[in-house]
Formats: structure tokens, sequence, C-alpha cells
């Protein structure tokens, strides 16, 4: 099933697995996320920050 997150959400995913040690890959395993969503959100959330600045 299909599951639409926030940018907030995602900040929150992004930040959580910075703070394991596990690598993204791992990461997304265990908590059965997309790994090209990962990467996805992260780039949105890297250009937003960068639009702020």
């Amino acid at each position: 099933m299909r599951k639409t997150r926030s940018l907030e959400q995602w900040r929150n995913i992004i930040e959580e697995q910075q703070a394991s040690d596990l690598t993204i890959t791992e990461f997304c395993q265990q908590h059965a996320l997309s790994k090209t969503s990962f990467y996805a959100a992260r780039s949105k959330l890297t250009a937003a920050s960068l639009a702020i600045r």
C-alpha cells in the first residue's frame, strides 16, 4: 500500500536514519521504505533548505 508522507515527516525519517548506525539501504529495508523515495525526499529537502538561504 502506498503511503504519502509530508516533507516534515520525511525530515524526521531522514534525521532518524542519520542518527542510526544503519546505512540508507539497511534503514529503508527495516522501515519498509523505498530507497528511491528516501533519496527523492532528501533531495527536495536539500533544495528547500538552499532556497531559504
